[in-house]
């Protein structure tokens, strides 16, 4: 269990069974069983649990996933949320758009901009400045493809949560190696992309062809967990460069775990879009790989230049 009791004039990151900011901050990103916000948050929340409670005001905007959200604070900017029930409790206000998707979704609040619900049911005795509704339909005619679709999701929304808490362990204990990533990132993108894409294909090629001696069998299957953790990873450090990259732009987000967080939201949410994320998915995976390659060649340059 995490409790935030204190003001922090900085930036929130939690994770736990229950995490509760029961004191004023600057921002939060949280994930856990339970997350309660219930003090006011000046800047924005990103959450991520079975239960989201935003009880306290937040001036910037929410990102939330969960089983049910309940939002029980005024929200100064935009809300995205996602989950089985989304409450907007009466007399909350949110000052620009909303974007919901859940199975359950109730607005008794106000949203001063256009408030867009995809759900089964949708209950609004609140006020929108408009409303666009997209009516899921209810599938339990369809119940086994339903509970198959269900399980996927979740274990897609546990896997990018592990990645996610996966990139905050690394980029606080490993910041340095993220910023060195990150100059390869910015530097010929278009090309590294290209080159990335290239090396992924050319390396599995080489694994094959490298196994097939038997003898190089031992050499092949080290070499292909290397290649599989650096195709892994590599979303985890274009989300940081990204993320550095927005922040630095709009000078409201600073901190490496801060950045790391905002590209990882943004980058996901991209990747979910029709016929667009799997291209963006596809691009990232090469750009990052095509980066940790130069990174590692710098590295080992750096390392044999001080040894000679």
């Amino acid at each position: 269990m995490v409790s935030i009791d204190k003001e922090v004039a900085d930036d929130v990151v939690a994770a736990g069974s229950i995490v509760s900011v029961n004191a004023p901050a600057d921002s939060v990103i949280a994930v856990g069983g339970t997350v309660n916000i219930n003090a006011p948050v000046k800047g924005d929340v990103i959450a991520a649990a079975g239960q989201v409670f935003v009880n306290g005001d937040v001036g910037g905007k929410v990102v939330a996933a969960g089983g049910n959200i309940q939002l029980g604070g005024n929200i100064g900017t935009n809300l995205l949320a996602a989950g089985g029930t989304v409450n907007i409790l009466p007399d909350k206000s949110v000052g620009r758009d909303a974007l919901v998707a859940a199975d359950s979704v109730f607005n008794a609040g106000h949203v001063n901009g256009t408030l867009t619900v995809s759900s089964v049911k949708f209950n609004n005795t609140g006020l929108a400045g408009g409303v666009d509704y997209h009516r899921i339909e209810d599938r339990s005619a369809k119940k086994n493809k339903e509970n198959y679709e269900t399980g996927l999701s979740i274990l897609r929304l546990l896997t990018l949560l592990g990645y996610f808490i996966l990139g905050l362990l690394l980029v606080r204990y490993l910041p340095a190696g993220f910023r060195i990533v990150d100059e390869q990132v910015r530097s010929s993108t278009l090309f590294k992309t290209l080159l990335g894409f290239v090396a992924i294909i050319a390396s599995a090629i080489a694994l094959i062809l490298v196994a097939i001696t038997v003898v190089g069998l031992p050499i092949a299957l080290i070499s292909s967990l290397l290649i599989l953790s650096a195709l892994l990873l590599s979303g985890t450090f274009v989300s940081y460069s990204l993320g550095r990259w927005i922040g630095e732009r709009t000078g409201r987000v600073r901190g490496d775990l801060a950045h790391f967080a905002l590209g990882f939201v943004v980058l996901n949410l991209i990747c979910l879009l029709p016929l667009v994320g799997g291209l963006v998915s596809l691009v990232s995976t090469s750009l990052g790989f095509a980066a940790l390659l130069y990174a590692a060649r710098s590295l080992t340059a750096s390392l044999q230049a001080k040894n000679a």
